[in-house]
Parts: C-alpha cells; sequence; structure tokens
C-alpha cells in the first residue's frame, strides 16, 4: 500500500469517526439533524442574524436546499425567524435557546473527540499536525 493510500484510509478513518461520535449526540439530543444543518447553524450563530442569501454564498449551496435546511431548523424549534429592522423585505435567522444549547452541546461533543483523538500527543506533536493539516488545506485554495 502506497503512503498516499494510507492516507486516505487514515484521513477516512478520523471522518468516520468523528461522524459517528457526533451522529450519537444528535440521537441523543432526539434531533433530527444533519451534518449541513450543523454547519447551518455555525454559520448563524456566527452571523448573528444571517439572511438565507448569506447562508447560500457562505455554505455555496443553492437556494432551494438552503430553503429546505432552514425550514427542517424552523421545524424543530432550533431557529427563529426576524424582520429585519433596516429591510422588511429581508428575513433574519438567529439560533433559539434550544438551538443555542444544541450548538453548544455538539461544539462540546467535537472538542471531546479531538482530546481523544489527540491523547498522547505533545503539545509539539499537536502544533506540528496543526502546520500540515493547514498546508493542506492551502492547497485546496
Amino acid at each position: 500500500m502506497t503512503n498516499y493510500q494510507r492516507i486516505n484510509h487514515a484521513l477516512r478513518a478520523i471522518h468516520m469517526n468523528i461522524r459517528c461520535n457526533m451522529h450519537a449526540e444528535v440521537k441523543r439530543q432526539q434531533v433530527d439533524f444533519s451534518p449541513l444543518e450543523h454547519i447551518a447553524m455555525q454559520n448563524i450563530f456566527k452571523c448573528s442574524g444571517a439572511s438565507q442569501q448569506m447562508l447560500v454564498e457562505i455554505m455555496n449551496k443553492d437556494k432551494a436546499q438552503i430553503a429546505r435546511i432552514v425550514a427542517r431548523l424552523l421545524r424543530q424549534d432550533l431557529i427563529i425567524k426576524q424582520e429585519s429592522p433596516e429591510d422588511k423585505r429581508c428575513v433574519l435567522l438567529n439560533l433559539s435557546d434550544k438551538g443555542e444549547k444544541l450548538l453548544k452541546r455538539l461544539d462540546e461533543v467535537e472538542l471531546e473527540v479531538l482530546g481523544d483523538m489527540l491523547t498522547g500527543f505533545s503539545e509539539q506533536e499537536s502544533a506540528s499536525l496543526m502546520v500540515l493539516l493547514e498546508r493542506i488545506n492551502q492547497n485546496f485554495k
């Protein structure tokens, strides 16, 4: 097996482990929730009053897909819609209290998973890994 193949297998295994842990937590929280909805909620939280158009641009998804995500989050009371004070035609999205609690818990789970993944790594090894991962991400740009 080549190094590229071994790296590919390792990255897939890491990805699956993270997804499984996140999926288990979502199930414990008793919500119907996809990874894209998690990303949408993170973006809504960061933007504090994001419009659906902002989500389309940030997430690089089409309007219909974002509309479905927003509808699902609204049905579960994870986000709320508010009229924009500047433009009455525009609707802003914010997390509900329930949505904030869920996002906070999922962030905690992600940190726990990362902590488990890096068990036994020294600070220097963690820093080296970060440099390498940043270089990998730069290669996509």
